[in-house]
């Protein structure tokens, strides 16, 4: 296979990214070409103006952390003769917990001189009426979203980073808004149900099981079956949220009556507050009152390359 490109974010980790592609680049054993990621956003540009400039075979190989991921397949959605690769180098990589990634050089060398494989997977999709997410892993709204807001818009974070103590930032931010947070009330569209759910903390849309760095928020999803997995935390005490959340890495949080989940094709909500929403852990959109925004899946958006171990 001719045709690789590396799409590297070097600042992914808080710098891992540059360290990894470093580390790869030099024994890599077959022609590649490789971009920088510049800002947010340009990793779609990148991989979009690849996947359109021919209709030949392409692998395109993400260097950075889900949100590099996440780029690159909202660019390459639809694309049928593109395959994406990942090598994790975020600080979170719940990508990598459930997709297949190549975790040594050996494995991306045999890969690309081999008969290379690949894995149809879904796609989940969040319409907001105003705009278009699409996601990988995850979307929701309420209290991760607002923590995660909070740290990424805080001057703290960078400070810490440079001590390499950024996921203090995180917990600082979760013990205040533990004490802080504004519960909220949204309606909810499901087949032939609506429900109207009040007190709650927040919820999220799943495409996989795993969000927030290895916590275990969805256990039953998949990312090839066609659905999405919906969890709701609500009518909950704070001092007991705290408890749920390191019960969420083992999946066990699923045993509280606070706790609920669904699996469908698609959802619809109605929020009655202002919420904070995230998509695969980046801020989205802070929600308007009574305005309808909807989740759905797209079944076999996009190509998977699979490294498949000797033997199997």
């Amino acid at each position: 296979m001719n045709n690789v490109v590396f799409i590297v974010n070097e600042h992914a980790g808080n710098g891992r990214g540059k360290k990894v592609w470093k580390k790869w680049k030099d024994a890599i054993s077959f022609p590649y070409t490789f971009m920088i990621t510049e800002r947010i956003g340009h990793a779609i540009e990148i991989a979009r103006n690849y996947a359109t400039s021919s209709n030949e075979d392409l692998l395109i190989i993400a260097v950075g952390g889900d949100g590099t991921v996440h780029e690159i397949i909202a660019g390459i959605t639809g694309y049928d003769h593109v395959r994406v690769g990942v090598i994790s180098a975020g600080s979170g990589n719940d990508f990598g917990r459930t997709f297949s990634v190549f975790q040594t050089i050996e494995q991306l060398n045999c890969y690309v001189h081999s008969a290379y494989a690949s894995e149809k997977m879904d796609l989940a999709l969040l319409d907001t009426g105003q705009h278009r997410y699409e996601v990988v892993n995850n979307a929701g709204f309420g209290f991760d979203a607002k923590v995660a807001y909070s740290v990424n818009h805080s001057k703290w974070k960078q400070r810490l980073n440079a001590f390499g103590l950024g996921k203090l930032a995180y917990i600082l931010y979760l013990i205040k808004e533990l004490f802080t947070f504004q519960r909220f009330s949204f309606t909810l569209h499901k087949d032939e149900e609506v429900v109207t759910y009040d007190d709650v903390w927040f919820f999220v849309v799943c495409n996989q099981p795993y969000f927030g760095g290895g916590m275990k928020i969805s256990p039953s999803s998949k990312p090839d079956d066609e659905l999405i997995e919906m969890t709701v935390v609500y009518n909950l005490a704070r001092w007991k949220l705290l408890f749920i959340f390191g019960t969420v890495f083992f999946g066990k949080h699923t045993k509280f009556k606070e706790v609920i989940q669904f699996q469908a094709k698609r959802y619809s909500i109605t929020f009655r507050d202002e919420v904070y929403g995230h998509v695969d852990g980046e801020f989205s959109c802070i929600t308007a009152e009574n305005r309808m925004y909807s989740f759905s899946v797209i079944p076999k958006a996009w190509n998977l390359a699979k490294h498949i171990e000797k033997g199997v």
